[in-house]
């Protein structure tokens, strides 16, 4: 979410009382008539009223890295579709436009997409609950055995500071200190097949 507001630009061209000043984006309504000009950030979704030779950025909201040019006389059905329209997060890369306000805040396309992002839930992985299971299933094991061995030990009165080292030692050659590189490896060779 605080990366979020970084989208959101500082001032925005509005006309209100019928004239133009620049005003706060966050203070923005529906209804609000703004100016866009090359190189602003756009400050909320908007219907656009007139452009000239506008094009905008919509990478931030869909991957595309292609800049589209804006036309205010033609529409289409979807809205992220229509060439009429531009999003907040966006970027006007080159000519001018007029646009209505009809979505601010987290009413915009960009700010629904993330709050789905910070309500979806997180759940874990199976592969990552797998390996959970294998290291605690591993570390009982390696802590039984020790304590097994240390037990036999002291019963036949070994010397007690060398079945504690012993029973160390076997703990920590139980740990398979090679889990991390073998599913390392694993993932790269999957990831490559899938490719």
């Amino acid at each position: 979410m605080a990366d979020f507001k970084n989208f959101i630009p500082k001032t925005a061209l509005c006309l209100r009382d019928g004239k133009w000043a620049a005003i706060e984006a966050r203070v923005l309504v529906p209804g609000d008539i703004i100016k866009l000009i090359g190189g602003d950030s756009i400050p909320a979704d908007c219907i656009l009223l007139s452009t000239n030779e506008m094009k905008v950025n919509n990478a931030s909201l869909t991957g595309e890295s292609e800049d589209l040019l804006r036309n205010a006389e033609k529409k289409v059905v979807n809205i992220f579709e229509t060439p009429n329209a531009c999003f907040f997060g966006t970027l006007c890369t080159a000519g001018a436009g007029m646009g209505m306000v009809f979505k601010t805040g987290d009413n915009t396309i960009i700010g629904r997409i993330a709050n789905l992002a910070t309500s979806a839930d997180t759940s874990e992985a199976t592969l990552a609950i797998e390996v959970q299971n294998f290291i605690k299933l591993i570390s009982v094991l390696a802590i039984s055995v020790g304590l097994a061995f240390l037990i036999i030990c002291l019963s036949l009165k070994l010397p007690p500071i060398s079945t504690v080292v012993f029973c160390i030692g076997i703990i920590v050659a139980c740990v398979p200190e090679g889990l991390m590189i073998t599913m390392t490896v694993a993932l790269a060779l999957t990831a490559k097949r899938m490719a």
